[in-house]
């Protein structure tokens, strides 16, 4: 029977069609006009900052500034993302924060 498709093949074939093997999402929620975003203290690995976008949108700053270092304190922040560059804490994309400003 030439011609005809494996089970797996074929599953292979629909993740592939569905975009599971496409390209990652490269665009960056922080660039542009900025978000808003809240300020939150994650005690692990010595502790590190991060900025909570949305429920389950977790980012780490890179350099965030004293003045913002409060935890719930609620900002509008312009960020870019840096895949280059990598963290003891693990808890979201690395981010290099281009502009923020308290709300």
């Amino acid at each position: 029977m030439a011609g005809r498709l494996s089970v797996p093949a074929l599953i292979l074939a629909a993740f592939v069609a569905a975009g599971f093997g496409g390209c990652p999402d490269t665009t960056d929620p922080g660039a542009g006009a900025g978000i808003d975003a809240v300020v939150h203290y994650a005690p692990i690995e010595g502790g590190c900052w991060t900025l909570t976008v949305a429920p389950r949108k977790v980012y780490q700053p890179l350099d965030l500034p004293a003045d913002f270092r409060h935890d719930g304190m609620a900002v509008r922040v312009e960020f870019k993302e840096r895949p280059d560059m990598a963290s003891f804490c693990m808890v979201g994309p690395l981010v290099q924060i281009l502009s923020i400003s308290a709300r």
